[in-house]
């Protein structure tokens, strides 16, 4: 079904990140609908319909790839027609992780925390304040910057691009922070192909860190935009071979 996305204003917002330490009950096995009648939570985005629905079955599996896959994908489904700027909005994400997603949240994020960490937990990951916390720690707009991620590198196939992005979290990490020629989305696309083609660049975090390396040594200062897709891959493969060449008994 399809509805208005609601925020919260910032005095709600305000008022859950200075009552965590009160609020655990609530985190760990209640709720907040009680909260929500009361103040301002339900704030829409007149111009923005979204399908909620689509993350009632969000899968809390730890360290599972396929549902962190599938999860991504559930959450840019429902949630495709946000924008860039939008999605680094804490509101929106706060209001997600504490309403319609609060019990994916929990048991993915805060189930068997103990009481000297909960409340970290519960700020990092219920709460988005910064590009950083939307992209790499909020239980909800994480899933989404991996989807947008994997859709800019791969526009026709955002699964494949998605399960070469989560291959592992220095993967992710060092595709979508390391600054410089990977963080172009050219480059990006060269890379994720590599990967999908050639098993040696992921047998390994440390093969995959050596090849990023090598890419940014050797991609500083070339005009890649102006580079046919051979041509990247062809300048990929002889990335690869550096890479490899660096690697005590690699047989090369």
């Amino acid at each position: 079904m399809r509805e208005k996305l609601t925020y919260l204003s910032e005095k709600t917002l305000k008022e859950l990140k200075q009552g965590i330490p009160e609020n655990i009950e609530r985190y760990c096995s209640g709720d907040f609908l009680d909260l929500k009648e009361k103040g301002d939570w339900s704030i829409p985005l007149s111009s923005l319909e979204v399908d909620l629905d689509l993350l009632s079955n969000l899968d809390p599996r730890l360290k599972c790839r396929e549902a962190e896959i599938e999860n991504s994908l559930a959450v840019w489904n429902a949630l495709h027609k946000l924008t860039p700027a939008l999605a680094c909005e804490d509101r929106i994400w706060t209001r997600l992780s504490h309403i319609e997603c609060l019990d994916y949240s929990r048991k993915r994020w805060t189930k068997g925390a103990d009481d000297k960490n909960i409340i970290r937990d519960i700020r990092n990951h219920f709460f988005s304040p910064s590009l950083d916390s939307c992209r790499d720690d909020h239980s909800i707009s994480r899933l989404w910057w991996n989807a947008k991620i994997a859709k800019d590198l791969s526009p026709n196939d955002q699964r494949n691009a998605l399960e070469m992005l989560l291959k592992s979290a220095d993967i992710r990490s060092q595709l979508v922070e390391r600054s410089g020629s990977v963080s172009r989305n050219i480059v990006g696309s060269a890379i994720i192909r590599i990967m999908q083609n050639d098993p040696w660049v992921t047998d390994s975090e440390s093969n995959f860190r050596r090849l990023m390396k090598v890419v940014n040594r050797l991609g500083g200062g070339i005009l890649f935009e102006r580079k046919t897709d051979a041509k990247l891959d062809a300048f990929m493969v002889g990335c690869v071979s550096a890479a490899r060449i660096s690697v005590p008994n690699s047989g090369q």
